[in-house]
């Protein structure tokens, strides 16, 4: 019963994270087309940063509304500190008499007071106009640069939030894809997967040692299904020598990647993945207090992310030998009729 209340979460930050995009998106517009007010498209900024939870980017923000303090210490905008310049137009705190950097609604609202026409209706000299249009000049100047900051902030939210969508939706291919691979090869794993999932309703170190079980169980299975056991000795690219025997599922699934893949890079990679997983679920499981500081639901949750790229590896192999190769999947030991088997020793 406690699923509800985390996919009721997961769905609204998946649509705040959207609504965000969305927005991010309309305040680059407005930025670019000129056509609102400074003070309107900062409140939408603000409003952006609320909805991803960005303190110092409101904090900095409304600086920007409000003004900047007379005495302020640009380390106060933590992770924003990059955005902020001392190189701005400041006028004197109408109490203390002592300087301060002004926001760009400040700023903006200068700028409309010393226009052409603007100029022209207070009767000023030639003179007098002359130095107001140059002090116009250098207050567009100064405006157009304090701009940029904003939009630099609002682009750099906008491209985390585009590249998340596209991993988001490349992990996704490759949950699918293993998933796959499991319900058609081997599909007593897929009653772990569902362990996995009633594991991970329970927010507590045993639920989570139980889930991480799960996962290390899941890829005993597939090495069984992709490589038998046996008593010898498998030597990788590498020249290192590797049991295959039983307890070995590592180096089982890692002989079966190493001879089908020709991506060394990805081979080393799911290596490691591999590593993580089983470092995390070496010891058998027992309900001690050692276990349960062991295992956070952060532990789980990588390893579940490493199953499945590691699963979903094999499973790009497998639509090689099926679709490409036109050849049956295979429980032996090469997969593969292109490749030979590992040198045994």
């Amino acid at each position: 019963m406690r699923e509800e209340p985390k996919m009721v979460m997961d769905d609204y930050q998946n649509s705040n994270l959207r609504m965000a995009k969305e927005l991010s998106n309309v305040i680059l517009g407005d930025l670019e087309i000129n056509q609102l007010p400074i003070s309107q498209i900062l409140m939408k900024a603000k409003r952006l940063a609320r909805m991803l939870h960005d303190s110092d980017a409101q904090k900095w923000l409304d600086y920007e509304i409000m003004g900047y303090p007379v005495v302020f210490d640009p380390n106060e905008l933590g992770s924003c500190k990059k955005y902020y310049t001392s190189d701005r137009p400041v006028i004197r705190d109408e109490k203390t008499r002592r300087p301060h950097s002004i926001g760009l609604p400040h700023l903006e609202s200068y700028i409309n007071s010393t226009k052409i026409e603007s100029v022209a209706k207070i009767g000023a000299n030639e003179s007098q106009k002359m130095q107001i249009l140059n002090k116009h000049h250098e207050l567009v100047n100064d405006f157009e640069r304090l701009k940029t900051t904003i939009h630099n902030y609002i682009t750099e939210v906008n491209i985390s939030l585009s590249v998340g969508d596209f991993a988001e939706d490349i992990f996704e291919d490759t949950r699918l894809a293993a998933d796959k691979f499991i319900r058609e090869n081997c599909p007593r794993a897929g009653e772990q997967l569902l362990e996995i999932n009633e594991r991970m309703r329970y927010f507590d170190p045993e639920s989570y040692a139980q889930a991480l079980a799960a996962v290390q169980k899941i890829l005993v299975i597939v090495a069984d299904t992709l490589v038998p056991p046996g008593e010898k000795i498998y030597r990788d690219k590498k020249g290192h020598e590797r049991s295959i025997e039983p307890n070995q599922y590592l180096n089982r699934i890692f002989s079966y990647i190493e001879q089908n893949s020709g991506n060394d890079p990805v081979v080393s990679m799911i290596e490691s993945e591999m590593a993580y997983i089983f470092a995390k679920a070496e010891h058998p499981h027992e309900k001690t207090k050692v276990l349960h500081e062991r295992v956070s639901k952060e532990d789980v949750e990588l390893a579940i992310i490493h199953m499945y790229l590691v699963i979903g590896e094999i499973a790009k192999i497998r639509k090689i030998e099926t679709i490409y190769l036109k050849t049956p999947p295979s429980n032996s030991y090469s997969a593969s009729p292109k490749l030979s088997p590992p040198n045994l020793e």
